[in-house]
């Protein structure tokens, strides 16, 4: 039941819709808007270092190209994350603009860029999460996909420990497949 709600949490997030079901939600909602809604609401359950603080008062989550989940993820900019503002960022992908993001949403159609994203985040605290179920094996930390319309997880501890960031332990209870 607590595992349930949580994944509906975060399906919503701040979308406005906690009087639906998550079937409805599933329904109405497009895929974009609710993978949106995952990948923002998965930053509250990762732990960045300790003394880690970006210049800014700012995160910035990155993405590499304009899609329909960039504009939706673009809808939660400026809301707060871990005290700070979430600001979403369009990149190209060099080493020095992956440098300045704290996480990078990268989509399926994209696997050169999760490879660089990946590379990126063995050096410094950097979430990389991925779109589709091929998305751990080709260098996310996170991957978020939707099967028989409904969202799944896979998430990869030992990616997140080499990057110095820790996944709440509610959030690995939702993970699909969990690589320890």
């Amino acid at each position: 039941m607590f595992l349930s709600r949580l994944l509906l949490w975060l399906c919503y997030g701040v979308l406005g819709t906690a009087g639906l079901s998550s079937a409805v939600f599933a329904e109405v909602a497009p895929e974009a808007e609710v993978k949106a809604a995952v990948v923002f609401n998965l930053l509250s359950f990762i732990q960045w270092p300790i003394g880690w603080q970006p210049t800014s008062r700012s995160l910035h989550l990155c993405t590499f190209e304009a899609s329909s989940i960039e504009r939706e993820l673009s809808r939660h900019s400026g809301k707060p994350v871990h005290g700070l503002f979430l600001v979403i960022r369009r990149i190209a992908g060099s080493a020095e603009e992956l440098e300045q993001c704290q996480a990078v949403f990268v989509e399926s159609a994209n696997p050169s860029a999760l490879a660089r994203a990946a590379a990126t985040a063995s050096s410094q605290p950097l979430l990389v999460v991925g779109e589709g179920a091929w998305a751990l094996e080709r260098g996310a930390m996170i991957g978020v996909s939707l099967v028989s319309g409904r969202v799944a997880l896979d998430v990869d501890t030992v990616a997140l420990r080499r990057s110095r960031l820790v996944a709440s332990s509610k959030l690995l209870r939702l993970a699909r497949t969990l690589i320890e």
